[in-house]
């Protein structure tokens, strides 16, 4: 995943995301981008702001089931202005207690993240390529303790990775046992293939990055060596919820597909609650 400094002839992947969910931080090349998008699949701007509601729901569920205060948010993007709650918002509100750090590898996120808060800047620079680099960054060393657990965010980030299992395998040898890791990836399984080429021609052409369509086989493959939990498959993000309460609709041009996956090794503490959910 490259590290993209601050380019406006072609489109950010955080400013083309902040499109879709009705942010107003982006370019006309990033518009021209997310439109070439909707063209081959309308129902994109909707599928973004489900698994943006996906990952903030995944993750204060995390955090309260698993009694787990430590949550990173890799590939923040640009949620200051979108008119959602953010996976910060949601978590604060499971427990006010817990610390949620935010990294990206964009110039245009951490210039944007200084703007609204000089100084700290409240997104760190990260990449999730380089593990090493989110878990030993300097600002982040006394605020997370890696022998405990974590809940880690990876929403809608790795289908831009080329290897995305690496990173998966990366922090199953980082994390501590009773870690959580939620995830969400475009798929290309019941989805036409003239769509899928039509939104990967529109970021090979104008993004800075690729996007990478995998089969929903693919996608459940990546948390080898993880456990699949609540519910104990992968499901389309607007279905995801610990209950099944949780029934967004079904989109005909585009699917995201959300997991929940917990780091076995030792028995999780859990919220004695019915269902196991607060």
């Amino acid at each position: 995943m490259t590290s993209p400094g601050l380019d406006y002839d072609k489109a950010s992947l955080a400013r083309v995301y902040n499109f879709y969910l009705g942010g107003k931080d982006w370019s006309d090349v990033d518009k021209e981008t997310a439109q070439a998008v909707i063209r081959s699949a309308p129902d994109v701007p909707e599928a973004a702001r489900e698994n943006f509601r996906f990952a903030g729901r995944a993750a204060a569920w995390a955090v309260a089931e698993y009694r787990v205060r430590q949550v990173l948010d890799i590939g923040v993007g640009i949620v200051s202005d979108v008119p959602l709650p953010s996976v910060e918002t949601c978590v604060l509100a499971a427990d006010p207690g817990a610390t949620v750090l935010a990294f990206d590898n964009d110039e245009v996120v951490l210039a944007h993240a200084r703007a609204l808060r000089p100084g700290y800047g409240g997104v760190l620079r990260g990449d999730v390529t380089d593990l090493d680099g989110i878990f030993k960054h300097p600002d982040a060393v006394g605020l997370i303790d890696m022998a405990k657990p974590l809940v880690v965010i990876l929403a809608a980030v790795l289908h831009f990775v080329p290897d995305a299992a690496a990173v998966m395998a990366g922090l199953r040898e980082r994390l501590a046992p009773g870690s959580v890791v939620v995830l969400s990836h475009v798929t290309s399984t019941q989805t036409s293939e003239r769509r899928v080429a039509g939104m990967t021609k529109a970021y090979d052409d104008k993004a800075i990055s690729p996007i990478f369509f995998r089969s929903q086989e693919e996608i459940r493959a990546l948390a080898d060596g993880w456990d699949i939990v609540t519910p104990s498959d992968l499901v389309d993000v607007q279905r995801w919820s610990p209950d099944g309460t949780y029934a967004g609709p079904l989109y005909d041009t585009v699917r995201v597909l959300g997991m929940a996956a917990v780091l076995p090794g030792h028995q999780q503490e859990r919220a004695h609650t019915p269902g196991g959910a607060r």
